[in-house]
C-alpha cells in the first residue's frame, strides 16, 4: 500500500485554493494541477508498506500526538519548491501555528523512526500541494501564481486529527482514502472508508 500523513482540510477551503489557481489552469502550462478532493496538508510520505503494519502505523501515531491538543490553523502563503522562480512543486503554506505544527511533525518522526521508518533528510516545511511543474515555465510565472494566491481569504481552520491515507494511482490520477483518523489529545484513532474530501 502506497501510504502518506496528513491533515485533512475541509471543503470551503480546498474550494478556495483551487478557486484562486483556476484562472491559471486555463493557462496552456505544463502544470499537473492536484484535484481540489485531493488538496490536504502533508506531514510525511510513507511509500510502499505492507497492509499489516496499518494497526501498528494507528497506534504509533495515536501516541504521537498524545499531548497535542486541537488547534487553529491558519493557510495562505504561496511558495515553491525549490523556488518560485524555478518551482517543480507549488505550494500554499500556512502562516500559523507553525510551532505546533512543527511539534507535531517532530513527535510524528520520532514515533515512526523507531519503528523503521526513515526520517525525512530535509528540514519540514508545511505546505498544501497544489501542482507539480513537468517542464519549462514562462520566466515570471511563479510570480503569477504566488500573486494568485495572495489574494485568498480563507477562515481559520479547526484542526482536531490527522489522517493516514492510502493513495491509489490509475490513469486518471491519484485516488486518495482515509484509512485512519487520529484524533489529538490521546483519542482513539477512527478507520475511516470514505475518500480524502470528506
Amino acid at each position: 500500500m502506497r501510504l502518506f500523513i496528513g491533515i485533512g482540510l475541509p471543503p470551503e477551503c480546498r474550494r478556495t485554493i483551487a478557486g484562486a489557481v483556476s484562472p491559471l489552469r486555463d493557462r496552456k502550462v505544463p502544470v499537473s494541477w492536484v484535484p481540489e478532493r485531493n488538496l490536504h496538508l502533508t506531514l510525511k510520505f510513507l511509500g510502499e508498506t505492507p497492509p499489516g503494519r496499518v494497526d501498528e502505523l494507528a497506534v504509533l501515531l495515536t501516541e504521537a500526538v498524545r499531548e497535542i491538543p486541537p488547534f487553529g490553523l491558519r493557510v495562505g502563503q504561496a511558495g515553491g519548491f525549490p523556488t518560485l522562480r524555478a518551482p517543480r512543486v507549488l505550494w500554499v503554506g500556512i502562516r500559523e501555528p507553525l510551532e505546533l505544527v512543527g511539534k507535531l511533525h517532530e513527535n510524528m518522526e520520532n514515533a515512526l523512526s523507531g519503528a523503521g521508518f526513515p526520517r525525512d533528510e530535509r528540514p519540514y516545511h508545511p505546505h498544501v500541494t497544489v501542482g507539480r511543474v513537468r517542464g519549462k515555465v514562462a520566466p515570471g510565472w511563479g510570480e503569477a501564481y504566488a500573486a494568485a494566491v495572495s489574494g485568498m481569504r480563507i477562515d481559520t481552520v479547526s484542526v482536531n486529527s490527522y489522517r493516514l491515507y492510502e493513495s491509489r494511482l490509475s490513469p486518471s490520477g491519484a485516488n486518495y482514502s482515509v484509512l485512519r483518523e487520529i484524533p489529538f489529545g490521546g483519542g482513539a484513532d477512527r478507520t475511516a472508508q470514505r475518500g480524502a474530501g470528506e
